[in-house]
């Protein structure tokens, strides 16, 4: 009888043994309780598991078991990161964004020494950048976008030879951004947002270059005690009296002098600002012609820039949009700027024309055309857009691109991502939302490095509320809209969706959405794609001219295309959605690679 308790005990000894949960899904459950999951997501994170690796968000090391990466975006999750996710040592990929996690970024993350990608965009995040961050060497794609960080950028994140990607986007970052490593060679586009930092890189010129400190001189209040004998201690004191007294009119008088400059500046601010508000009066003495400008983004005269716009002749045009004629205005420091020129008898274009500017004045963002500003002339209204050097998408990928810079598919897939991500801004992150209506390759603009940027959102319908989300005018370019926008001219952020799945189409196949190949059979992309697809022919959906082609996410990509070009619109997914499935499935493979548009992944 003993024996046979014996055997039982240790059958259930060795039960317990074999199925206690693994050191990392024990960190994974120290972190679940820092966390408030108000939507339930993470319930099956239970510790009676032997491994993590079923757990929702989480993937592993087949050969080990260790946990690989975390994602859990979109989850709604509260609460804050905990301390303990430096226990995870081998973790690749963390993935929190669109949360509403809030406290600061521990710097005990640190000790995750294999970290490659690290995303933290839009939630509450507050507290600074920790210095720690540039121990993760191996760090790819750095985004801490849209949370509350403060304080000033550390240098050591330059010292990380593998970023390839970094976004400090719309925070409350200041000070001088370090003009080290990786950091030296950012554009705005990765500090956008932040009205306090400086630098070369936001071509904006810091205080301290211009001759004022940084800090100024202070004094340590216990130097000089208790070293000496009683007469030298009473000389010593006599000496630090003298010093700082001599020290404090010094002091006192660099303050004064430092105010007196600075008021000076502030009024020569002041004045410069009126400049940039209106016109000079020499120039438009009879017609009040008024120049307006945003964020100060323009760092030149009225009398300049009003010029410039007066000089603007058929040779400088260089498009058309939904609006108008777009030139290209170059400054005489050699700066390019895109005007779009706006009939003023065009119907309708006076309201149009203050909603834009209300919009758009008071947004950024890396994937959003920037408008510096606007003038209005009497003969016209001009808005004055950053100029993207490679033009459109639709020029780009039909016409001359193809032979001088082949978009190859890694190319493709970051111009998806890119013109989603924007996209699912203006739908999920603007208030009142916005509504674009006219999505399509020719509204998707491409600077020097391929970053896609949606443009001509001026006729945008702002939602004001749940209760009132249709728009009732039909605008927008055939072979991109939805079937239920042309039958009832009802438009709502999936008709959007429906019109980037076409985007996404026009990426796969190289082909307009009113190609004849397909239109003469009575088809459209979309049904063209349905029946190849439902034929498996899927080397002739693809474009041949695409090189680096990998089946895996071309699959991947179609399916997210035919998700959103439902006929049925509550079938379609929400742009934040797409945004994620694309970030997730097409992205995460290889992330060094995406983001070298002529490497094969």
């Amino acid at each position: 009888m003993g024996l046979l308790f014996g055997f039982f005990w240790a059958l259930a000894l060795f039960c317990t043994c074999s199925f206690s949960l693994s050191p990392d899904g024990k960190t994974l459950l120290e972190m679940k309780s820092a966390l408030n999951d108000s939507k339930h997501f993470l319930q099956n994170w239970i510790e009676t598991d032997p491994t993590p690796c079923n757990w929702t968000g989480i993937t592993c090391y087949l050969h080990d078991q260790t946990v690989h990466s975390i994602n859990l975006p979109y989850m709604q999750l509260g609460g804050i990161i905990s301390p303990t996710i430096g226990k995870l040592s081998r973790l690749q990929r963390l993935a929190f964004h669109q949360n509403s996690l809030h406290g600061s970024i521990p710097s005990e993350i640190k000790n995750c020494t294999g970290l490659k990608a690290l995303y933290l965009r839009a939630n509450y995040l507050q507290g600074s950048i920790p210095p720690e961050l540039g121990s993760l060497s191996n760090l790819v794609i750095l985004d801490l976008s849209s949370n509350s960080l403060r304080g000033s950028i550390p240098s050591s994140i330059g010292f990380l030879t593998h970023l390839r990607f970094l976004n400090l986007s719309t925070n409350f970052l200041s000070g001088e951004i370090p003009s080290v490593g990786v950091l030296r060679y950012l554009k705005n586009n990765s500090f956008t947002g932040n009205l306090d930092l400086c630098g070369l890189q936001v071509q904006k010129l810091c205080r301290a270059s211009m001759g004022f400190p940084v800090v100024l001189p202070h004094t340590d209040s216990n130097s000089g005690e208790g070293v000496s004998a009683v007469p030298t201690k009473r000389l010593s004191h006599y000496l630090n009296g003298v010093l700082i007294g001599a020290m404090s009119t010094m002091g006192l008088a660099l303050i004064v002098l430092l105010s007196f400059l600075w008021i000076c500046l502030l009024s020569r601010k002041g004045k410069l600002g009126k400049k940039y508000l209106k016109v000079d009066k020499q120039l438009d003495q009879d017609t009040g012609a008024k120049l307006v400008t945003f964020h100060g983004d323009l760092p030149y005269s009225s009398h300049e820039i009003v010029k410039k716009l007066e000089l603007l002749d058929d040779d400088d045009v260089v498009g058309s949009g939904g609006f108008g004629t777009v030139f290209k205005m170059v400054m005489d420091d050699c700066s390019a700027f895109a005007v779009k020129r706006i009939d003023k008898t065009r119907e309708g274009s006076d309201q149009i024309f203050e909603r834009e500017l209300e919009i758009l004045g008071s947004i950024k963002h890396i994937n959003l055309v920037n408008l510096r500003g606007y003038c209005r002339l009497p003969s016209s209204k001009l808005l004055i857009y950053d100029y993207l050097s490679l033009g459109s998408l639709d020029h780009f990928l039909h016409e001359h691109g193809q032979e001088e810079l082949p978009l190859n598919w890694n190319a493709r897939l970051r111009i998806a991502l890119g013109s989603a991500r924007g996209l699912a801004y203006l739908h999920h992150d603007c208030c009142p939302r916005i509504v674009h209506r006219d999505i399509k390759s020719s509204n998707i603009l491409l600077d020097k490095s391929l970053q896609p940027h949606v443009s001509d959102f001026g006729l945008a319908k702002l939602l004001v509320d749940d209760e009132a989300n249709v728009t009732t005018v039909v605008a927008g370019t055939f072979g991109y809209l939805a079937p239920e926008y042309l039958h009832s001219g009802r438009a709502t952020e999936k008709t959007d969706v429906y019109s980037f799945g076409v985007l996404l189409l026009e990426l796969v196949t190289g082909k307009r959405p009113t190609d004849p190949s397909f239109v003469k059979k009575g088809l459209n992309v979309v049904g063209w794609m349905n029946t190849l697809v439902g034929e498996n022919h899927l080397e002739e959906i693809v474009d041949k001219k695409c090189m680096g082609i990998d089946v895996e996410t071309v699959e991947a990509v179609l399916d997210i295309a035919a998700r959103c070009t439902d006929a049925n619109p509550d079938n379609r997914p929400s742009m934040n959605r797409v945004y994620q499935i694309l970030e997730e499935e097409v992205m995460s493979p290889c992330p060094s690679e995406f983001y070298d548009t002529h490497s094969d992944c």
